[in-house]
């Protein structure tokens, strides 16, 4: 987890210390590819509800998503991200936390009518993926959603083959902060296992989930 923490911390100050990233607004415009998840996080929302954000990291989703939601707790592994995030969106209902990686105790069971991630999931591998949709389980309330957006093994699989040869050739082991690749049976075996309704799979380019507790 530290390793972790310590990468987005040193990113945030990489990204501030960068000129050419003068012409983002936010730290994350800079990535792209959300346009689909944004799409399926309008479908989903319900100004009512209160949300969860598993990774915020600059706050690129937690802006949209605090227009569309009555209140949006974003959390993140790095405090370098919180507190940039949070001194430049100046929604009043966005509560800002930082969280250990590892889990969601901090917050009630059955408190949350949404759950969502994009882009963060994709540094989890499976063996993190599972726990944290048990965690997600306990906290949503019934008939709460998750919407998690994964690396899609097969559409990405020029990144995969490409990333693991440069490790081979390196002579190193993948570190745990990596690109990690899953494939649309994996989760649904984690979802069915779990006892969720899966609602809808988009694999257009990142593998969208969403799901709903029943």
């Amino acid at each position: 987890m530290d390793n972790n923490r310590e990468f987005w911390n040193k990113y945030v100050k990489k990204f501030e210390n960068n000129p050419d990233n003068k012409k983002y607004r936010l730290l994350g415009h800079n990535w792209k590819g959300e346009e689909l998840f944004v799409k399926l996080l309008h479908k989903y929302t319900k100004s009512t509800d209160t949300a969860l954000e598993i990774g915020c990291g600059g706050g690129r989703i937690t802006e949209i998503a605090s227009l569309l939601c009555e209140e949006i707790i974003a959390t993140d592994i790095s405090p370098e991200m919180i507190s940039k995030a949070s001194s430049e969106i100046k929604a009043g209902n966005i509560i800002w936390n930082v969280n250990d990686g590892f889990s969601l105790d901090e917050y009630k069971s059955n408190s949350i009518n949404l759950v969502y991630s994009h882009d963060v999931f994709v540094h989890f591998s499976s063996m993190q993926t599972y726990p944290y949709l048990k965690h997600i389980q306990r906290i949503l309330k019934p008939q709460g959603t998750g919407i998690i957006s994964f690396y899609n093994y097969v559409y990405h699989f020029n990144l995969f083959k490409n990333e693991s040869l440069r490790f081979n050739k390196n002579k190193i082991f993948p570190p745990s902060m990596r690109h990690h690749f899953v494939t649309q049976q994996m989760i649904e075996l984690m979802l069915n296992d779990l006892n969720y309704d899966i609602l809808e799979f988009d694999i257009t380019n990142f593998l969208i989930v969403i799901f709903r507790k029943k």
